[in-house]
């Protein structure tokens, strides 16, 4: 799953466990685990590694970072948008990152043009992020988001505002 729809999810699913959660803070931790491993695993290690899916979508990561939310007195919501990263990546399909550091090292994914393409552009990454659009769509439609002052205040707060039409 891309961008798209790990943050609709996310969001859906956090608007449905916690109202008054940050949604600001729920689209950074769906995302979290790639702003962390692209850059480490496609840049820094890219001669040794060149996979986007390393240490942050590894479960011993995950269930830390729970951990470290849970200890902080933070919104569960928030450890939810992490799993729910790890399910829309379909981690159970990679157990050599899913159970790093049990596996060893990731290896080193040599992806050509080809597969990358029907990687990122095969069936589940397009149906994900459709869905994804859409449903970000009518959240902003929804909660008129496309109207400055309230964009602003959903910025400024993390909280959406129900239009009253």
């Amino acid at each position: 799953m891309l961008f798209l729809g790990h943050v609709a999810s996310a969001t859906v699913v956090a608007r449905w466990a916690d109202e008054k959660a940050d949604l600001r803070w729920v689209i950074f931790f769906s995302l979290l685990a790639d702003l962390v491993d692209k850059p480490i695993g496609l840049v820094i290690f890219r001669e040794t590694i060149n996979n986007g899916r390393v240490y942050f979508h590894s479960l011993l990561v995950n269930l830390i970072l729970t951990g470290i939310l849970f200890l902080a007195r933070k919104p569960l919501v928030y450890a939810l948008a992490l799993w729910i990263h790890q399910l829309g990546d379909l981690m159970w399909t990679r157990p050599w990152v899913a159970l790093w550091p049990l596996t060893g090292s990731f290896g080193y994914r040599d992806l050509p043009l080809n597969e990358w393409a029907w990687s990122a552009f095969g069936p589940y990454n397009v149906t994900t992020e459709v869905v994804g659009i859409a449903v970000l769509v009518i959240l902003v439609a929804r909660h008129r988001l496309q109207e400055r002052p309230r964009l602003r205040a959903w910025l400024r707060s993390g909280m959406l505002q129900w239009s009253k039409e």
